[in-house]
């Protein structure tokens, strides 16, 4: 049966000598076919730091004797080191040998292409109007420099010819990234060959979004996956896992590095380099699994990886989780000498106060998983129920029932008014300090503000207006009440000793 001529659109609109280029069929790309077979599963471990591990099998008819493999579809950035093959467990009879195999990245444009049949026969195709060819000629290419051509036919050159060049297949020229796999069968069989390797351009990402209700202690809380691939190829219908965890991994050697970088490069020129967004949060992730020192979290149903896009999957969600708010400042340091901190300054001095919230990752909460590293985003509502942007942290990983501490900004109808009342020398080596504090709220509710005071070297505290609690050698922390409306002032004196 007589093939039709593949064309290959975006190779033949690079020519600049007026040579369109198609590639046609030989009668032995059919064996060739028979030696490409589909993947039969496919399975994604993507890591968070831009690389993954691909494991697939495809079912191949083997020979007695040697066989040679293609296995297409693989990545651009394949760790050609990484590769482990192996075969099903579910093959009967004796398992074929594989003897060696053979990454190749294909060319990469017409150039490449074209440099393959220097010296070789070739046919040149000019069209009619209509579409349909007018003039064939058949010649041998004598020379070809970038995208440009020379062929030579009867005794005579033709430089840069008009019309479609077209290419006969050759099994050895690879136009798509693929795995060449050599084995020696002891019979003619069907067997599974299982196929593993590591590959840059897969990663993802974890982020949260939290929704604080107006002067409440819950908030709504959403934790969301984001996987990317840039790794030239789509990964249809794959069961895919995501690892939070960072593995050692092999150094990457210098020409390795050349190859990825190029690889990359050419991605870039193509276009592969932007991202189109897309949701799949039809396919939820499902309770993580510990896998080693790790946390895997598999996405619950097979899910298509394209490629150049943002898969978003749903993590967890929760309505519930209780929060406890936390005002705090902190004023400048106490010290026994005077350019330290407050200094000697009777000038008050102005502070503000920093708004955060805590909740636990519980299982009361809604929560109770662990929590990969990521960027949380929180929203507030104002009084009428609208949404307000209130601010971002980030959530480190965090196992079930550890504390999470998020601080947002700084509070606006919260202030700080600070001033040294009196500052005496008492003897050669000792200094009394007294300074105070007005804390100031502007909210329609009252407030706990925690005042977080460093002093330096040997203190001691002789009185203070409120209550304080140490909490280490040179810090002690005050829990101040102050009333909606109002204001409430902090005041202590302190001996340092030098």
């Amino acid at each position: 049966m007589k093939q039709k001529p593949i064309a290959l659109a975006g190779i033949g609109a690079i020519l600049a000598g007026g040579a369109w280029l198609t590639w046609s069929s030989r009668a032995d790309i059919a064996k060739a076919d028979n030696n490409t077979p589909p993947r039969k599963t496919l399975e994604l471990t993507v890591y968070a730091q831009d690389f993954g591990m691909v494991q697939e099998k495809r079912t191949v008819s083997l020979e007695s004797g040697a066989n040679r493999l293609n296995v297409p579809d693989v990545s651009r950035q394949l760790d050609p080191q990484s590769v482990l093959l192996g075969w099903g467990k579910e093959n009967n009879g004796a398992l074929p040998n594989i003897v060696a195999h053979t990454y190749d990245l294909g060319v990469a444009d017409s150039n490449e292409l074209l440099k393959n049949y220097l010296g070789q026969e070739v046919e040149v195709v000019n069209y009619g109007d209509d579409g349909r060819p007018a003039e064939r000629m058949t010649g041998r290419i004598a020379l070809q420099q970038g995208d440009q051509i020379v062929l030579e036919r009867e005794g005579k050159l033709y430089v840069q010819p008009p019309g479609t060049v077209v290419l006969p297949v050759k099994l050895d020229v690879v136009t798509i990234p693929q795995l060449s796999v050599q084995a020696e069968s002891p019979q003619k069989q069907s067997a599974d060959l299982e196929v593993t390797y590591l590959t840059r351009g897969l990663s993802w990402s974890t982020d949260y979004v939290a929704t604080l209700e107006a002067d409440a202690d819950t908030l709504g809380f959403e934790g969301w996956a984001t996987v990317q691939n840039q790794t030239g190829i789509d990964y249809p219908n794959a069961k895919v896992s995501l690892i939070a965890g960072t593995p050692n991994r092999a150094a990457v050697p210098a020409d390795a590095r050349k190859a990825r970088d190029a690889s990359l490069n050419y991605m870039a020129k193509s276009g592969l380099a932007y991202s189109r967004p897309a949701t799949l949060a039809a396919t939820p992730i499902a309770a993580p699994e510990a896998a080693g020192e790790f946390y895997a979290y598999p996405i619950t149903s097979p899910t298509t990886i394209k490629q150049n896009q943002m898969n978003r999957v749903l993590m967890l969600q929760s309505s519930k989780v209780g929060i406890k708010r936390d005002y705090s400042t902190r004023p400048p340091m106490l010290s026994a000498w005077d350019y330290y901190g407050w200094g000697n300054a009777q000038q008050t001095q102005r502070g503000t106060v920093q708004s955060a919230f805590s909740f636990f990752n519980r299982d009361a909460d809604g929560l109770g998983k662990p929590l990969p590293l990521g960027a949380l985003r929180v929203y507030e509502r104002d009084g009428s129920g609208s949404l307000r942007y209130a601010g971002a942290a980030e959530v480190r990983n965090t196992p079930k029932d550890d504390k999470i501490n998020v601080t947002l900004s700084n509070a606006f109808d919260l202030t700080t008014e600070w001033r040294m009342i009196s500052s005496q020398k008492r003897g050669k080596k000792q200094t009394r300090k007294v300074a105070e504090i007005v804390l100031k709220n502007e909210k329609k509710r009252d407030v706990t503000i925690r005042v977080v005071q460093n002093l330096n070297g040997q203190w001691k505290l002789i009185t203070t207006s409120v209550p304080y609690v140490k909490t280490d050698a040179q810090t002690v922390q005050f829990n101040v009440s102050v009333p909606a409306g109002g204001k409430t002032t902090l005041s202590m004196t302190a001996d340092f000793t030098y």
